[in-house]
């Protein structure tokens, strides 16, 4: 290979494919610019609710995540637990105090 191949295949290679992290600045320039959102926020939920559905889920050997719907209109909570999975949604105006009690109660009949 001559000298300059050699080169511009070095450049390639510092550059990146397009893949991973080469175009990871891109990628976060784009994230989150796709307009306005719904209301749905987990911060109008008691903390302690939140806490506790973590607690009792890892207690079991589970784990959960909260996350929202891509309009952010809509809560979602995931249980995983010895291969089982389930989400559960809820409406961005939803009474989360009522519904993260719920999922504590059946998580407590669990022990």
């Amino acid at each position: 290979m001559s000298r300059i191949a050699d080169e511009q295949n070095a450049q390639k290679r510092k550059a990146g494919s397009g893949r991973g992290a080469a175009k990871n600045i891109d990628r976060l320039a784009e994230f989150g610019a796709e307009g306005s959102y719904g209301s749905a926020d987990w911060g109008s939920c008691p903390g302690e609710l939140i806490a506790a559905v973590v607690v009792k889920i890892t207690a079991l050997g589970g784990a959960v995540t909260f996350g929202l719907s891509r309009d952010q209109g809509a809560h979602n909570l995931t249980l995983m637990l010895s291969g089982n999975r389930k989400t559960l949604w809820f409406n961005g105006d939803a009474d989360l105090e009522s519904e993260l009690r719920t999922v504590v109660a059946k998580l407590d009949s669990m022990d």
